[in-house]
């Protein structure tokens, strides 16, 4: 009995250390060539749509934004909440994506969250990037590109590589922080100029 009280205490301690993410992705199945972007002027966090646009465009979805959608042009909408916390200096510590399709219908969704607003977990200061780049590659990366003549443009190798390679990350059910490790450093080669 003394010494579950100890071991039971440094168990509460590093749970609140470590703060955890959760993350909770409906992938998109079809991949439009191009969506919307449905401006949130509620959102406080300056860099998540320029994140969220580059983010699509790695993943060959061009983005337009918008404060209010036209319909006719915009058969795809992408609308977003993101909220930040502070602690010593702000952060952003959750958001939400969802992809509409033509009829309005959820086609995907995404959810970040950081629980107990990250607690002591230095990992809650990461930026917006590091956060929401590894969200929004498991929100696309199974998708099929839908546009015709998108369709018919063959894949660089690298392209069909990192994407091959990001499914293959996905598979492993690595935690938040693991993946991200991993997916950094999937990064990192892919910069590096090939032979």
């Amino acid at each position: 009995m003394s010494n579950a009280l100890p071991a039971l205490s440094l168990a509460g301690l590093l749970l609140t250390l470590s703060g955890c993410t959760s993350v909770n992705v409906t992938p998109l199945q079809n991949k439009p060539s191009s969506l919307c972007i449905e401006e949130n002027p509620k959102v406080k966090v300056r860099d998540f749509v320029p994140v969220l646009q580059e983010g699509f465009s790695r993943h060959a979805i061009a983005t337009q934004l918008y404060a209010q959608i036209p319909r006719p042009e915009c058969p795809y909408v992408l609308t977003y909440t993101a909220r930040r916390s502070w602690d010593m200096a702000p952060y952003l510590s959750s958001a939400e994506l969802t992809i509409l399709g033509p009829r309005r219908q959820i086609v995907a969704k995404a959810n970040y969250h950081l629980r107990g607003k990250g607690g002591l977990s230095l990992m809650k200061w990461q930026g917006t990037k590091s956060k929401m780049d590894p969200v929004i590659d498991e929100l696309l990366s199974a998708a099929k590109m839908i546009d015709v003549a998108a369709a018919t443009a063959a894949p660089t190798a690298s392209s069909a590589s990192l994407d091959q390679r990001l499914r293959d990350l996905q598979q492993q059910n690595l935690d938040y922080e693991a993946y991200q490790r991993a997916y950094r450093q999937l990064l990192i080669e892919r910069q590096q100029p090939t032979p």
